[in-house]
């Protein structure tokens, strides 16, 4: 915040729309996960204690700004390094506990997958001892692959947090806001901490789904791009997008983005050939087995919604759908400046709002607020859009960035 700002201003900043907003969507992930020990109560106490941490943060960050600036180089190792040993420590304590319910398996399912697809074999198995049913897309399975060769697919998240690092520093010109963004809200979130320790990959998907679509636009905005790095881009985010099904509800935000920036006839092939590099990856393997396309099963988890409100797992559809292209159309009008933080934003609600109507359902189904949907901690999927959103409101007014450098 600027300095010359009244302190009665100062003292109301933790009440700003956009302040309040990142601190919800940051803590929204972890309800499930408080609830499930905590009750409501301790729901409450989270929220309220994750809006206060953030709010210090944004109070004081200014004033230790310089100091992380200076020090980017050697915190950034440091906290890679903490990530590393943290991992290296925890993951096998959390791996061992097993169990349907006590460890998550996420890990062993991507392990399998690329182990099978070497071998010929459908990335997509029955279920079995070693994992459950593989949820993902094969564009998942794909990017995991180098880090399996490696030893073992949990690695990705280690690796994905670090090139968030430093595509926040690139975005926002700021290093210490890079390293707050990357780092303030994995020592807040439990289910964040969850996620990295049992090697879970919706850490990994959410910054690779962010950061490909950072990348596409930022390629297609510049008029000197050689035309072969724009196709492959594309390439690259359309086997990025085939994750999750949940991914392809962007697509009308991204062509929205690419017409503003680079015209109809460009934004036109660059979405076609999106669609076609992730309809490709995806379409072969439903072909050969659409009974054993397991990604399909996923609907299961709203089975029990579905049984007391039949129409709600297609309205949830529907109401994401629509969100998308409501997102679209607002990004067509939006001024150019600031264009791709509006982006980052609506891809925050576009993914946001599935979670959202499943926590409206069960709560009028179970006549109580009712955050269980989140216990498998799918609203992490969002959280490094949100970041890139509205992440430059945490350092103040002073050093906001006003839009994406991109």
């Amino acid at each position: 915040m600027n300095e010359s700002t009244p302190t009665t201003q100062r003292r109301l900043t933790w009440a700003q729309p956009e302040f309040l907003i990142l601190a919800l969507l940051l803590a929204f992930p972890s309800t499930g996960f408080v609830q499930k020990y905590t009750g409501l109560a301790g729901v409450a106490v989270y929220v309220a204690g994750f809006i206060a941490a953030l709010f210090l943060i944004k109070r004081f960050g200014g004033h230790a700004a310089p100091w992380l600036g200076k020090y980017f180089g050697r915190l950034t190792i440091l906290g890679m390094a903490g990530l590393v040993v943290g991992f290296a420590v925890l993951h096998p304590l959390e791996d061992g506990r097993g169990g349907s319910g006590k460890s998550s398996d996420r890990d062993e399912g991507l392990n399998l997958a690329v182990t099978r697809m070497v071998q010929g074999l459908s990335p997509y198995y029955p279920q079995n001892s070693e994992a459950g049913p593989l949820s993902v897309l094969p564009g998942a399975a794909v990017l995991a692959a180098p880090f399996v060769v490696l030893g073992d697919s949990s690695y990705q998240n280690i690796f994905w947090l670090g090139a968030f690092l430093f595509a926040a520093r690139h975005v926002f010109k700021d290093k210490a806001l890079a390293l707050i963004l990357t780092f303030a809200p994995l020592a807040l979130s439990p289910a964040a901490q969850f996620e990295f320790i049992s090697g879970g990959d919706l850490l990994a998907n959410g910054i690779y789904m962010a950061l490909f679509l950072l990348l596409a636009i930022e390629t297609w905005s510049a008029p000197d791009a050689p035309s072969p790095r724009r196709w492959l881009v594309c390439l690259l985010l359309g086997v990025t997008m085939a994750s999750r099904p949940n991914f392809f509800l962007l697509t009308p935000l991204l062509a929205a983005v690419l017409y503003r920036r680079a015209g109809f006839p460009k934004a036109a092939a660059g979405i076609t050939l999106v669609m076609v590099a992730a309809i490709g990856i995806t379409l072969p393997f439903y072909l050969h087995d659409p009974q054993g396309f397991t990604p399909l099963l996923a609907r299961q988890k709203l089975a029990v919604i579905d049984h007391s409100l039949p129409w709600a797992s297609k309205a949830m559809i529907g109401m994401t759908a629509l969100t998308g292209i409501l997102g679209g159309v607002v990004l067509l009008r939006h001024p150019l400046r600031g264009l791709n933080q509006a982006f980052f934003r609506w891809c925050a609600w576009v993914t946001l709002c599935p979670m959202v109507c499943a926590v409206v359902s069960f709560s009028v189904i179970h006549q109580h607020l009712d955050f269980s949907f989140n216990r498998d901690r799918y609203g992490l999927m969002y959280v490094f859009f949100a970041l890139l959103g509205w992440g430059g409101v945490l350092l103040g007014e002073r050093r906001k960035s006003e839009s994406l450098k991109v």
